[in-house]
This record gives C-alpha cells, structure tokens and sequence, in this order.
C-alpha cells in the first residue's frame, strides 16, 4: 500500500468537528522515521484514528520562518537542554494562504504552551511584524531583542486525531531548509509528533512504532530535535552542535544511506 492509498483508508474528519481540541496546553513527543514507513504505521493503527481533511486534502503544505536572537537564545537553550525554553516562528498554511505568528513555551514539567496571533489574509511569510505582533511576540516570548531570521522551513503534512483519547499525531515529510546562501532537506525522513493532554505510552501510534525499534538509531526512537534545530544545525556549519553532536552525524548518514 502506499501513501496515498494509506491515507484514503481511514475515516476524515474536518476542522469544525475539532473545535474546542487544538491541545494548545499539552506534552509532545518527537519521533524520526523513514517516509515509508508511514502506509504501514496507519494500516497498523487505522482503526484508532481519523485523518483531517481540508477542502478534500488530506496532506498539506506548510512553512515556516523561524525567530530568534541575535545570540541564538532558543537555539542554544535547546541544544543545551534548558528545562524552560521558547521557540517562535510565523506559520502559513498553503491550503487557504492563512499565517500565524506562534510562540511555544516548555514548561519546567516539559509541557508545552502554544500561544499565537493570527496575521491579516495572505501575508508574505517575509513580511515584517506590525506593531502588534511585535508585543505580542515580546509579551510570549522570554528572550531579549527577538528578530526574524532569513531561515525558512517548507513540508507537507497529514494530522491523525484520536477518536479515543486527547490525541493528534502530525507527520511531516519532504522537509526542506532555506537560507539566503543554502538549502538542505530531509531526503526520505519524516517527523512524526504525538500530542496529547497527558503522556500514554498505550498509543496506537506509539505501540506501531514499537515494531521499528531495531531499524538504525535514531529513527523510531524519540528525540527532542525540532525542525527549527534541525534547519539550524544543517544550514549553519559553524554552529556548534553539542549534545546533538551525534545525533546530526547519524542524521546525515542515514539521509544518504536512504536517499
């Protein structure tokens, strides 16, 4: 079965029927995988979810702009582990033009706590903030002097809701980084997310993993690398990656092992 095929399988359901659950309060759990993979996690787990349709899409396409420092505040808090971290970026939505500026914050209990500012229609993902934003995004976001970066991130996404529990599960696959001087991509890997209002480790999504454990570290295996990490750590070869140091390694290995 591939993708497409997989994706007809399940059961849609659209955007009305998810007000009031968007989990902006929740724990998250990050998971790198090999794209095909994917057909064969949901023929496992297809009966435990419903796939959000949009407008009869039921993949779309994102992108992202990331927002830091000058001193890369968020990036370092990351790579360094701080308990208590914030990442920001504008997000715009392919399938109806709309974008968002977002800021998450993990909380000392590795919650995380989305707050985020609708932009008017169809704003350029390079457009500058307004006035409002800029207090929005200074009023959530802990860091000095926050700026937008020239980093951008695009990739196509399809959302599982739970009809059981708290739960929605994104994957995100052909993941591509752009800066002003460079591009790099994920080639075949994909970012599998569970979001959930409280940890459960009996998951239908996460007991399907569990058949990949012996596949090469550190696909199936969860990791705190976000995509923003990710873009930054790739397309910045001068900066240091610390504990993500081998991780990256593999990361790039298994890119051309797959590719």
């Amino acid at each position: 079965m591939n993708l497409q095929d997989s994706l007809q399988s399940l059961s849609p359901i659209h955007l009305s029927e998810m007000e009031g659950t968007e989990l902006m309060s929740r724990l998250d759990q990050k998971f790198l995988i090999q794209s095909d993979w994917i057909p064969l996690l949901i023929k496992s787990c297809k009966d435990h979810y419903k796939i959000l349709e949009v407008e009869g899409a039921r993949q779309s396409g994102y992108s992202n702009r990331f927002i830091d420092t000058k001193l890369n505040d968020s990036l370092h808090a990351h790579t360094r582990g701080r308990k208590i971290r914030f990442k920001a970026r504008i997000r715009q939505y392919d399938s109806n033009g709309k974008s968002f500026l977002e800021i998450k914050e993990k909380t000392v209990q590795g919650k995380t706590i989305k707050s985020r500012l609708e932009r008017g229609k169809k704003v350029d993902l390079f457009e500058e903030l307004s006035c409002v934003e800029w207090d929005f995004l200074n009023e959530h976001y802990r860091y000095n002097e926050p700026k937008l970066s020239d980093i951008s991130c695009h990739f196509n996404r399809l959302t599982l809701v739970s009809t059981e529990r708290q739960e929605r599960i994104t994957i995100d696959t052909d993941i591509v980084f752009k800066s002003k001087e460079r591009t790099e991509d994920l080639g075949s890997l994909a970012i599998v997310e569970v979001k959930q209002e409280a940890i459960d480790r009996f998951s239908p999504l996460l007991v399907a993993l569990k058949a990949f454990r012996f596949e090469h570290t550190p696909l199936g295996r969860r990791t705190s690398l976000s995509k923003y990490v990710l873009g930054m750590l790739l397309l910045n070869a001068d900066l240091p990656p610390r504990s993500y140091r081998m991780v990256m390694k593999r990361i790039r290995r298994l890119k051309n092992l797959i590719n």
